[in-house]
């Protein structure tokens, strides 16, 4: 499930004008270093008019795999933060497509809620409990279920959002609300910390929220 998504994932991409940009420290990472129990590949995008995207793709030992997609409406658009997390391990799959508003209400939705509206019959996955819950648009997608409709699901909601991007505006009061909810996501945590302070440290995970997976364009740049 997780490499179909992530090959497909990336042609949707390109078809809407995203620029892969050149590979980092980021891009090929490992834990622990001497015998590895995990490995990431990171890959950025730039949109231009939009902002940033990044996969990070996830192989474990145990058989765990993951893939996170981060939506970053950089340049401040009003676009809700979007945040995808799939995993699948043996038997088990699911898929979090996640809305944020970081505060903004004027947002370009619609196409967002009709995904919704398709996907919402699939059984709800159980989470536990978390402050950025409450934060979410009430037509994210938190889903358990058979590996082609939730691939479909995930693939459907990227299509919906990147094709939002032409509706889209800046809103310049959109960038200091990105920063707040970003400062949130860092100081009281997000769906990534364990994994990013156990590999990055502290101090190195906020600098990979900032730079990599919720950068944020100033207005004056």
């Amino acid at each position: 499930m997780i490499s179909k998504l992530k090959d497909q994932a990336y042609e949707i991409l390109l078809r809407n004008n995203a620029v892969p940009l050149p590979e980092d420290e980021y891009t090929n990472m490992k834990y622990p270093s001497l015998l590895p129990l995990m490995r990431f590949r990171v890959d950025q995008y730039n949109i231009n008019g939009y902002g940033h995207v990044m996969m990070m793709h996830t192989t474990t030992k145990m058989g765990m795999e993951l893939l996170t997609m981060s939506f970053m409406p950089s340049e401040s658009v009003n676009l809700p933060y979007l945040l995808i997390d799939a995993m699948s391990m043996k038997k088990k799959r699911c898929v979090f497509v996640e809305y944020y508003g970081c505060g903004e209400e004027d947002l370009i939705d619609h196409s967002l809620k009709e995904v919704y509206d398709k996907w919402g019959f699939l059984p709800d996955y159980i989470e536990k409990d978390n402050w950025y819950i409450k934060e979410r648009r009430p037509y994210s997608l938190i889903k358990s279920g058979e590996e082609n409709e939730l691939t479909d699901m995930a693939l459907d909601s990227v299509r919906a959002y990147l094709g939002s991007i032409s509706e889209a505006k800046i809103v310049p009061e959109y960038e200091d609300k990105l920063r707040s909810f970003r400062e949130r996501m860092i100081v009281e945590g997000n769906p990534s910390s364990k994994t990013l302070n156990m590999l990055l440290k502290r101090d190195g995970a906020r600098v990979f929220m900032e730079r990599v997976i919720m950068p944020i364009k100033r207005r004056e740049d």
